[in-house]
């Protein structure tokens, strides 16, 4: 079943024209991964599924309905999380209530604490610094939390945008790790990757994304596969 249905979408920014007729299709329980060069629209792409970013052209479809004429918060309502690239944290507020925050939509009080002590045992390192400020956690540190705040929502599809961007080789090694390990538990993602090995390597489906066009489309084997790819992205 298609989760979720990019459609043909255009977006300018004034004159500039960064997205060119994009159609990306997401399967649910699946992890899709959207890969490109700095600059090629994998970050507008996202902005405009959660309805950051204003289309020009086209549609979007989330488990059937059209959302992209939607706000942001009601995007959210409807279970679409975004981990934003850069982590995008409440530095001066605590591990704790940064993931709060993150269910902030919800009612469920009990199912909340579930929640939270599931991200606890998943991210053992933010239970031991939930009283610490945001601000002062490694980079690795901030993105584990940064995606535990994003799955409070308790989502059905997660937008991860750059999770690896600036971290240490084992450390971005743990976030692949985290991330197959979050779609193990039926949260379907869409992620978006300038690292093309992590991005293809983690993910069932990928994207080539150049210059606001999709180049490339198929699963993510046979994209690490092609001449292409490991030219251009793989350093192959």
């Amino acid at each position: 079943m298609t989760l979720l249905a990019v459609k043909n979408i255009r977006v300018h920014y004034g004159r500039v024209e960064a997205l060119k007729g994009v159609s990306i299709h997401v399967e649910e329980g699946s992890i899709v991964s959207l890969i490109g060069s700095n600059g090629a629209g994998k970050t507008t792409t996202l902005k405009s599924i959660f309805g950051l970013t204003k289309l020009t052209e086209g549609e979007i479809y989330f488990d059937g309905q059209r959302i992209d004429r939607l706000p942001p918060l009601e995007i959210a309502r409807r279970k679409i999380a975004y981990a934003m690239e850069g982590r995008r944290l409440f530095p001066f507020m605590t591990v704790l209530e940064n993931l709060e925050m993150g269910a902030f939509l919800r009612k469920d009080k009990s199912e909340i604490q579930k929640e939270l002590q599931e991200i606890f045992r998943r991210f053992p390192v933010l239970k031991d610094r939930q009283k610490q400020q945001a601000g002062t956690l490694s980079g690795g540190e901030q993105m584990m939390l940064a995606i535990g705040r994003a799955l409070m929502a308790k989502p059905r599809l997660l937008l991860l945008d750059e999770p690896s961007l600036g971290l240490a080789p084992l450390v971005v090694r743990e976030i692949g790790r985290m991330i197959t390990e979050i779609n193990q538990r039926k949260v379907t993602i869409l992620l978006v990757e300038q690292n093309s090995k992590l991005g293809l390597g983690v993910a069932h489906k990928g994207y080539v994304l150049e210059v606001g066009k999709i180049a490339l489309e198929g699963p993510s084997q046979e994209l690490l596969g092609n001449d292409h790819v490991k030219r251009t992205y793989l350093g192959g």
